[in-house]
């Protein structure tokens, strides 16, 4: 008799990652939108429906929709330091109060002529937006290289995956499948065996790192980034690798985010940061990444559910994805008790006891 196979998803109560920061576009992206310059932009983040826009030369998020007759703040127009509805005209400011009914402009405005704003700051030429931050408990996440005057940084289009953000953000530092999803575009398939290395839990961040075969040069593209991979991964999503390139010892930087749009889908965002050097064009750069995604793409939409399942079956050489989803499941368990729980879980530093080498034995010392 067949047996169906449970899914008991990772994260039964997602709602923690709401006192998170997130991206939710591109500066260019927002830029672009309407020949304004300004917006608005729609965005979705959590399953919360945004607008994006500059008014009066900040960047706000707030809810995507009208207190009159809810429609989109989206398909509104930006005038200075306000948004306009383009269904009725009323208008609103920074923080979602509505400053101009036009239908009875001589009438008090009613108090519940409002719509919610939402955190919002700029950084790495990306619109962040925290969509709870009663705790205030959070920052946005680490970039090593955006303020170093050595190192171009180049900001690529974000994308979206039909995945939930965990399995894209699993997808980036997964040791075991470059071999085979990346064969001669990112690996030499003759070194499957991955490392497992020490996975440490520090101020917020998961950090390891490793140290693929110098050989492997030999049958890869030159523009393949290889040499040391050092990573800092903020929590949740987001992961800084540091690549010391073996071909010149120059550094080169790739910086990654995923944003959950809603519990299936997200959009990513990546930045590509190398040591400034004369005739190295950026879409070189761009073309190779976008080829090593549209390798992993279709394999990580094609895992079900899109959520990770905890009868999902791991090995020791997932080392790094089973302490990823240790951390995010006490994280989402410890945000229902309060503030101080979910700080504690969320600061609580973890060293690898691989770091420790054994004592000698009696008889070794013999």
């Amino acid at each position: 008799m067949s047996q169906t196979t449970v899914n008991r998803p990772l994260l039964e109560d997602r709602s923690f990652l709401k006192h998170f920061w997130h991206p939710v576009c591109t500066i260019n992206e927002l830029e672009t939108a309407n020949p304004s310059g300004l917006g608005p932009l729609a965005a979705t983040l959590l399953g919360q429906k945004l607008v994006i826009a500059k008014l009066g030369g900040k960047v706000v998020a707030l809810e995507d929709r009208c207190a009159h007759r809810f429609a989109a703040l989206s398909k509104g127009t930006v005038e200075g330091d306000r948004i306009r509805c383009n269904y009725h005209g009323w208008r609103y400011d920074a923080t979602g109060k509505t400053t101009l009914i036009p239908a009875c402009p001589e009438l008090p405005i009613p108090r519940k002529a409002a719509t919610p704003a939402f955190e919002c700051e700029v950084r790495y030429d990306l619109v962040w937006v925290r969509l709870d931050s009663s705790w205030n408990c959070t920052e946005i996440p680490y970039f090593s290289e955006w303020t170093n005057p050595e190192m171009r940084n180049v900001v690529a289009p974000s994308y979206m995956w039909a995945t939930a953000s965990e399995r894209r953000w699993e997808n980036f530092p997964d040791l075991s499948h470059f071999a085979f999803v990346h064969p001669g575009t990112l690996y030499d398939p003759a070194y499957d065996r991955p490392p497992i290395p020490t996975v440490d839990r520090v101020a917020g961040e998961l950090r390891f790192a490793i140290t693929p075969p110098p050989e492997m040069l030999e049958n890869l593209p030159e523009n393949c980034p290889i040499g040391t991979f050092t990573y800092r991964c903020t929590m949740p999503f987001s992961i800084n690798l540091i690549i010391k390139l073996y071909k010149d010892d120059t550094t080169f930087t790739l910086w990654t985010t995923s944003s959950p749009v809603d519990d299936e889908n997200c959009r990513n965002f990546m930045i590509i940061s190398r040591k400034k050097k004369d005739d190295d064009p950026d879409h070189v750069h761009l073309a190779f990444q976008k080829l090593v995604l549209q390798e992993d793409q279709p394999i990580i939409e094609s895992q079900w559910p899109r959520q990770i399942s905890m009868d999902e079956v791991s090995l020791g050489t997932d080392k790094v994805s089973n302490q990823y989803r240790k951390w995010l499941r006490e994280l989402s368990l410890a945000a229902p008790q309060g503030k101080e729980a979910f700080l504690a879980a969320l600061h609580s530093n973890v060293i690898d006891e691989a770091h420790v080498a054994p004592a000698p034995s009696a008889e070794a010392a013999a």
